[in-house]
Order: structure tokens, then C-alpha cells, then sequence
């Protein structure tokens, strides 16, 4: 190989290992959000992050030790996009995130919220990860009956 062709080649590796990043991102999105979602407490989340960095720091030294260092870049986005989404399914502000989200005023109602409404959040994802409906807020009638028995609840009547 001519010094022409090495640089192409090289391009392309880096080529390469950024669309494996990327790809790493999406796949690594979905399944933190799948981590996340089943978290209840904050403890269960700071212990799937802890699962996924130690996780990624196990696939990164196998990478390293079988000399495949291209794979470097699909080890980094899926460790760096199961972070993210863990954060996603999850949804609070925690840890770290908690910086992130006053810098970029997201999740400003969080901030100063009640104890209720800390028990309610709890609750709703403690039911997504029970696989129940969440615990509903407001009631809504879908049958088109009044409880009172009343007729002008039927559907297309004026009231």
C-alpha cells in the first residue's frame, strides 16, 4: 500500500467506528429506558447505572484485550445512550442529571415538590414496573351513564 491509500483506509475506520458509536447510542437508549422504566426508588436507579458502567468498563477491557478497537466505539455509545436512557425511563432528576436539568430549566416543576406528590410519582412508576395501570388522577366515564341515573348524560345530549 502506497501512503495515498493508507490515509483512506484510515478515514474509513473512523468513519466506521463513528456510525458504530451512533448505532451504539440508539440500541444502548433503549435498553437504559427499559432499565430505567423498572426502577422504583432512587437507590434501584443509582444501582442500574452502577450495572451499566460496570458493564461497559467489562466490554471495554475484553475490546482492549482481544485488539478489535474499532468495536471501541460501539462499547462507548451503548454504555453512554443506557446512561441516558436509564435517566429517560426513570423520569426524576437525579444524581448528576440534577445539574444538567436546572442548567437547561428542564423538569422545573420537580423542584419543589411535596411530599404527596413525591408519593404519587413513586407510586405510578412503581405500578410500570409491575406491569399494573397506573393509578389514575381523574376518573372519566366512558359508558355515557350518569351514576345519579340521570339521562342528560347519555352521549349527544345538551346539558
Amino acid at each position: 500500500m502506497d501512503e495515498s491509500s493508507l490515509g483512506t483506509v484510515s478515514f474509513a475506520v473512523a468513519i466506521f467506528v463513528i456510525m458504530l458509536f451512533a448505532f451504539g447510542l440508539v440500541v444502548g437508549e433503549r435498553i437504559g429506558e427499559e432499565m430505567g422504566g423498572k426502577c422504583v426508588e432512587k437507590r434501584e436507579f443509582h444501582v442500574a447505572n452502577l450495572k451499566i458502567l460496570a458493564t461497559g468498563i467489562l466490554a471495554s477491557a475484553v475490546v482492549w484485550a482481544v485488539q478489535l478497537l474499532t468495536l471501541a466505539g460501539l462499547v462507548f455509545g451503548l454504555m453512554v445512550g443506557a446512561l441516558a436512557g436509564a435517566r429517560l425511563g426513570f423520569g426524576g432528576s437525579v444524581g448528576p442529571w440534577k445539574f444538567a436539568d436546572k442548567y437547561f430549566n428542564v423538569n422545573k416543576s420537580r423542584g419543589g415538590r411535596r411530599e404527596d406528590e413525591k408519593a404519587r410519582a413513586r407510586a405510578a412508576r412503581k405500578a410500570r414496573k409491575e406491569g399494573k395501570p397506573e393509578p389514575e388522577f381523574m376518573s372519566v366515564q366512558t359508558d355515557g351513564t350518569n351514576p345519579a341515573g340521570d339521562a342528560s348524560a347519555k352521549k349527544g345530549a345538551k346539558h
